[in-house]
């Protein structure tokens, strides 16, 4: 069966079964896989957000930010 023809599929159902069906299969996904998911629905949902505030999002989603105190500002690097 192609995409085109199981979105057609999918699409026809009513909305509960469809909800059901979506459901189910996200069951059987990993973590990773869903967070993965999650982060592309996000950025379909705004695509009017650049990709690397996205990137920084996910960043700190991961614990990977930097802490910044008031002192870095006082003795600037430059």
């Amino acid at each position: 069966m192609t995409t085109a023809a199981l979105k057609r599929e999918l699409h026809a159902l009513p909305e509960a079964e469809r909800a059901l069906l979506i459901g189910s299969a996200l069951k059987g996904l990993s973590p990773a896989s869903i967070q993965a998911l999650e982060r592309q629905v996000r950025r379909l949902a705004h695509p009017e957000v650049p990709e690397d505030v996205w990137i920084g999002f996910e960043e700190a989603e991961a614990g990977l930010g930097i802490e910044i105190k008031d002192g870095h500002f006082a003795n600037p690097p430059a």
